[in-house]
C-alpha cells in the first residue's frame, strides 16, 4: 500500500491489522517486525535492523517528530495507546523528504482524534499490565478530550519468579482536538513514558560475599501541537511544534571495581511546516521546513584506558573519571519536492538541505532523492528509486573526553527496483531488489591523534563503510470479510569493510528471514490467528581456545580466522510459532473482548548467543524467550 508519492516503498496498516496480529500482544508498532526487509532482533526487543543497517539508523516518529523509543521494556507495549494510533507507515528505505536525520528506514505513527459521537471509555487488563482510556466530546462533537494511562505490574510479578530482578513501566496520554470548520483543525497531544530495570546478584560466598547490580531507567515526555488547513484546489498547509524532555540514568556496581554511572537530561525543541499545492495540471509542489534542537547535559563516572605511553602494571586498574558535559545538536532543514503525474507515469523528485551544527562540526548536507513509478497495465506497477540520507552521530559519541566532537554525519545511498501487483481476491504482491551503500559509519577505537594540546586518545572514528543488498517479497491479503494476512520473505547480505579492505558480515546479517501471518474472524464473536517466524542465525566467531592474561587476571579467547570474510559459524536458525484467539461479547453496557496471545507456543529452544566457561573450555546456549502466554480482557463503554 502506498500513500506518499515520495516514498519508494511503504507498508501501511490500519484497523484490525494493527491490534490482532498474533505474537504482538495487540500492539500496532510490533507488527513492523513481520515486514520484509526487517531482520530479527533477540528477545523481541523493540529494535529494528532494516535492510542491513544498524538498529540506531532506523527512526521512530510520532506525528512527524522523532521519539527515542516506541516500546516499553520486557516485551512491553507501545508507549502510546493503540486507540490513538490512526495509521502506521513503515518505510524500509527511500522514505519521504518530510522525515530526515536517519540513514536507514523510518517507522511513522500518525495519531488520530478519538471517536466524538458520544462519550467513550475503555479498559484493558491482562497478566502483565492494566490500562484505561476515557474520551469526552464537546461542542456537539467538534472537539474532544482524551485521557489514557497504563501501568505494568512486572514489579510485583518478576521478583516472585526471579530473585533480584525489578522491572516496571508506565505511560500516559492527554489529547485535545477541535475542528473549526471542514477545512481547519487543531490538536494538542501530551504524552510520556517511564521504564526501569534493575538486577542485583550475589558475588562470592561466605565472608567474601558481596552484591553486584545493574540498573537502567528511561523517562521521556513530549507535547505536540498541530494545525492543519485545507486550501482550495486540494492544497494543504500544516504547522506543528514540539517540546520534550528525556531522562536517562544507568548504574553498575561490582565488587572490587569502581562504580559506573550515567545520568543525562535532554531538552528537545522541534518545529515543522509544510505546504502542498497543485502547480499545474500535472504537477504538485511540496515545500517544507524542519527544525530540531537537542541539548543533553550528562554526568558520568566511567573507566578510561591507561595513559598514553604508560605501561599497565600487572594488576590492571583503569582510571575512573567523573565527567560532566553538555552536547548540543541543531538541525535546520528545507525541503522541496515536485511530483509529475502524466498518464501511467508518476515521477517525484526533490531535495532536503540540512544545516547541522554540533560539537566541532558545522556543515551543510544535501540529500537529493527521486522515485519513479510506471503503471504497465491494470495489474502491474514498476517502481525505481535512488537517493541520499544522512544522520548526525548520537550524543554519547560526541561528548568531549569520552567521545569525538569532530565526527561527521553518517550517510547512505539507497537504491531500489521493484514491481507491485494488484491480484484477484483482494491480494497484492511486491518484489523489490535493493542496494545500499553506507559511509562515515562511527566505530569505537583507541587511536592516538595529535592535537594542539598534545597527543590524545580518540575513542570514536567516522571512517567505517558498509553495504547491504538483497531482495524482498511480500504477498498480502488486505482486510476483507474478516480475513487478512501476509507472507514476507527477505534474502539479503549486509557487510562491513574492515582494516586491509576486507569485507566481513555485519553482526546482524541474516541471509533468510521468513514471516507468515494470518488472522480470520470466524464469526461475530471469534477471531483466530497465527504467525510463524524463521530466520537465519547471526554470524559469530568460533572460539578455538583461550590463554591466561596476568594483567587482567582472566582468560581471553582465541578465535578462528575468518576465511575470505566469512565467519566460521552462525547461531542456529531461529523459528517460532505464535497463536492468538479473540472472543468478543456483550456484558451489560460494555462491548467486551477477551484474548489469549501465546508467543512461542511449541516452546522452541532458540539460541540467542553462547555462554562460555571462565576458561572457554566449554559453552552452552543462551536461550531465547520461552513460551509466553498472555490472557487479557478489554471493555468498551459508549
Amino acid at each position: 500500500t502506498r500513500r506518499q508519492p515520495g516514498a519508494a516503498t511503504v507498508m501501511t496498516l490500519r484497523a484490525e491489522e494493527l491490534t490482532t496480529v498474533p505474537g504482538t500482544l495487540g500492539e500496532p508498532t510490533r507488527v513492523v517486525a513481520t515486514m520484509p526487509g526487517v531482520s530479527r532482533t533477540p528477545f523481541g526487543l523493540g529494535l529494528f535492523v532494516v535492510r542491513g543497517a544498524s538498529f540506531e539508523n532506523t527512526g521512530f516518529f510520532i506525528d512527524g517528530f522523532p521519539v527515542p523509543v516506541l516500546y516499553h521494556f520486557g516485551f512491553g507495549p507501545a508507549v502510546i495507546s493503540s486507540r490513538l494510533v490512526g495509521e502506521l507507515n513503515f518505510y524500509p528505505g527511500g522514505y519521504p523528504l518530510q522525515y530526515g536525520r536517519f540513514s536507514a528506514g523510518v517507522i511513522a505513527l500518525d495519531t488520530r482524534p478519538p471517536p466524538t459521537d458520544r462519550p467513550f471509555a475503555e479498559f484493558q487488563v491482562d497478566v502483565l499490565r492494566a490500562s484505561a482510556m476515557g474520551v469526552l466530546p464537546f461542542d456537539n462533537g467538534r472537539g474532544s478530550i482524551a485521557v489514557a494511562a497504563r501501568r505494568s505490574y512486572y514489579d510485583l510479578i518478576v521478583p516472585l519468579i526471579v530473585d533480584g530482578v525489578g522491572l516496571a513501566y508506565a505511560d500516559y496520554q492527554v489529547r485535545a482536538d477541535y475542528r473549526f470548520s471542514t477545512r481547519s483543525r487543531v490538536s494538542a497531544f501530551l504524552f510520556g513514558s517511564y521504564d526501569s530495570f534493575d538486577r542485583t546478584t550475589a558475588s562470592g560466598v561466605g565472608s567474601t560475599a558481596a552484591e553486584q547490580s545493574a540498573a537502567l531507567g528511561y523517562t521521556f515526555h513530549r507535547f505536540i501541537t498541530k494545525y492543519e488547513h485545507t486550501l482550495p484546489g486540494g492544497g494543504l498547509f500544516t504547522l506543528a511544534g514540539m517540546v520534550g524532555v528525556d531522562f536517562l540514568n544507568t548504574t553498575q556496581t561490582q565488587p572490587g571495581q569502581a562504580n559506573r554511572s550515567l545520568d543525562s537530561t535532554g531538552f528537545i525543541l522541534g518545529e515543522r511546516a509544510s505546504l502542498r499545492v497543485p502547480t499545474g495540471r500535472l504537477l504538485t509542489t511540496t515545500l517544507g521546513l524542519d527544525i530540531l534542537t537537542i541539548s543533553y547535559d550528562a554526568k558520568a563516572r566511567i573507566p578510561l584506558p591507561a595513559n598514553i605511553g604508560g605501561v599497565p602494571p600487572p594488576g590492571f586498574d583503569p582510571t575512573v573519571v567523573d565527567l560532566a558535559t553538555r552536547v548540543t545538536q541543531l538541525g535546520v532543514a528545507l525541503t522541496a519536492e515536485e511530483t509529475l503525474r502524466a498518464g501511467p507515469v508518476e515521477l517525484t523528485a526533490g531535495a532536503r538541505l540540512d544545516r547541522l551544527i554540533y560539537g566541532n562540526v558545522s556543515t551543510f548536507v544535501a540529500d537529493p532523492r527521486a522515485v519513479l513509478r510506471v503503471r504497465t497495465g491494470e495489474v502491474a506497477t514498476v517502481t525505481a528509486s535512488s537517493g541520499f540520507f544522512h544522520q548526525p552521530p548520537p550524543f554519547p559519541q560526541l561528548a568531549p573526553g569520552v567521545g569525538n566532537p569532530d565526527l561527521r554525519p553518517q550517510r547512505s545511498w539507497q537504491s531500489s527496483l521493484g514491481v507491485e501487483l494488484n491480484l484477484p481476491w483482494n491480494l497484492e504482491a511486491r518484489v523489490t531488489g535493493f542496494f545500499n551503500n553506507m559511509y562515515n559509519l562511527q566505530r569505537p577505537t583507541q587511536e592516538v591523534v595529535q592535537t594542539p594540546e598534545g597527543p590524545r586518545r580518540r575513542f570514536f572514528a567516522d571512517d567505517g563503510e558498509g553495504r547491504a543488498y538483497g531482495m524482498e517479497v511480500m504477498l498480502r491479503r488486505r482486510l476483507e470479510r474478516g480475513v487478512y494476512g501476509w507472507v514476507s520473505y527477505t534474502l539479503s547480505r549486509s557487510e562491513r569493510y574492515v582494516e586491509g579492505g576486507n569485507v566481513v558480515p555485519f553482526n546482524f546479517d541474516q541471509t533468510h528471514v521468513l514471516n507468515i501471518a494470518v488472522s480470520w474472524a470466524i464469526n461475530d464473536h471469534w477471531r483466530l490467528g497465527a504467525r510463524f517466524q524463521l530466520a537465519t542465525g547471526n554470524p559469530t566467531r568460533s572460539v578455538t581456545g583461550a590463554f591466561y592474561d596476568g594483567d587482567t587476571d582472566s582468560h581471553r579467547p582465541l578465535y578462528a580466522p575468518q576465511m575470505d570474510g566469512v565467519p566460521q559459524e552462525r547461531l542456529p536458525t531461529f523459528h517460532q510459532l505464535d497463536v492468538r484467539v479473540d472472543y468478543r461479547f456483550r456484558a451489560g453496557p460494555f462491548n467486551m473482548s477477551a484474548y489469549l496471545d501465546v508467543i512461542n507456543i511449541y516452546y522452541a529452544q532458540n539460541t540467542e548467543g553462547w555462554l562460555y566457561q571462565y576458561d572457554y573450555a566449554q559453552r552452552t546456549n543462551f536461550p531465547g524467550v520461552p513460551i509466553l502466554p498472555t490472557l487479557g480482557l478489554t471493555g468498551e463503554l459508549r
